[in-house]
């Protein structure tokens, strides 16, 4: 049964473009880069000039399969998978950002797995090499409205956290967070909460989440509470 599902692809190579840049060169500190490029058409990682491909979206809206225990749970939110892809245009290396539930993260991986060599390869100056990619799916009921939800935990969060009560805080936050992963402010007050309970990698994981999603203004956190050599990275598990 296939339910009300939305997509959104972004991609990190040292910097955070929207879906229309995705297949345009970046110069980065001198050196070229063109990210990884979904045809939809198996063995096409030699193909120099890429024109007219399928769309990563249009193939995971076709191919992901709505579980029936998630229909009767009505469970929803956004899952975020990143992943590497390789110079052979296959994918591993699987990361789960953000989960909505065990099912639906093994399904968006499934269907990702599925695109193996359906990829032309990221390059630097003309070579190809690995680089990582990010796809969030949502899953929304007709009628739900996720930005009133996140801010309904966000609240229940914040106040838990001014009672100091961190780990009823850090429950709430976490609800939040399956509906708005990408919130800087839901990833701060998490990162707040992972200090007041004293788990600072927790914190700077995401901390550095926000950096890497752009948020500059993270900086100061970052030279505080982390590591130097994390300040541009994604942290991984």
């Amino acid at each position: 049964m296939k339910a009300m599902v939305i997509f959104v692809l972004f991609l990190f190579v040292g910097f955070l473009t929207t879906a229309q840049d995705m297949s345009k060169s970046k110069m980065l500190k001198g050196v070229e880069v063109k990210p990884p490029l979904f045809t939809g058409i198996k063995g096409t990682v030699d193909v120099i000039k890429a024109t007219d491909f399928g769309s990563i979206y249009d193939y995971l809206s076709e191919k992901t399969q709505y579980p029936d225990n998630f229909i009767k749970r009505i469970t929803e939110g956004t899952a975020i998978i990143q992943f590497t892809v390789f110079p052979n245009g296959n994918l591993g290396d699987f990361q789960i950002v953000n989960s909505v539930s065990d099912e639906i993260d093994r399904e968006v991986i499934r269907v990702l797995e599925s695109t193996n060599g359906m990829w032309i390869p990221g390059k630097n100056n003309g070579n190809s090499v690995e680089m990582q990619r990010e796809v969030s799916v949502t899953f929304m009921r007709d009628g739900s409205n996720h930005l009133q939800l996140a801010h309904k935990y966000y609240k229940r969060s914040n106040k838990k956290l001014m009672k100091n009560k961190p780990k009823r805080a850090l429950r709430f936050v976490n609800y939040a967070m399956v509906y708005q992963p990408y919130s800087d402010a839901l990833l701060f007050l998490r990162a707040r909460t992972h200090l007041e309970l004293g788990n600072s990698d927790n914190a700077c994981q995401d901390f550095n989440r926000m950096k890497a999603l752009g948020y500059d203004y993270i900086d100061g956190y970052l030279k505080e509470y982390c590591e130097i050599d994390k300040l541009a990275l994604v942290k991984r598990d």
